[in-house]
């Protein structure tokens, strides 16, 4: 079973979107596959105004990922999720749409209230 914690605020915040950047995060974020994820760090979605990104992986082993608004220097960040390791453990379709599932919606807490959240434990 999967559980979402939210942790600490997201440091770099970007502040208010607009509705056009509002609009772009929602559409990246409906378009995320877990899959995607365990790529590597770098851009892996990118629509219009908002890009998800792998940050890459915490001391503690869980990956970064976040969504941020494209061409601002400095605060961009708009969502912030850390995704454990274990959560990429799925091995059916119905896991994997588990995990995703979890996964977007810790992203949306995320946008929605500025804190980071903890995706952890198992797809099962």
């Amino acid at each position: 079973m999967l559980q979402v914690q939210r942790q600490g605020p997201i440091r770099n915040a970007y502040g208010n979107m607009n509705q056009s950047q509002h609009g772009d995060a929602v559409a990246d974020i409906n378009s995320l596959a877990d899959t995607a994820i365990w790529r590597g760090a770098g851009t892996i979605i990118n629509q219009g105004t908002v890009r998800i990104d792998v940050q890459g992986y915490t001391g503690a082993g869980d990956l970064n990922l976040q969504a941020q608004i494209n061409g601002v220097n400095g605060n961009s960040t708009v969502a912030a999720i850390l995704v454990a390791p274990s959560v990429g453990q799925a091995n059916t379709q119905a896991q994997h749409v588990y995990a995703t599932r979890k996964l977007k919606n810790a992203l949306f807490e995320s946008m929605n209230d500025g804190y980071i959240y903890r995706v952890s434990g198992t797809p099962v």
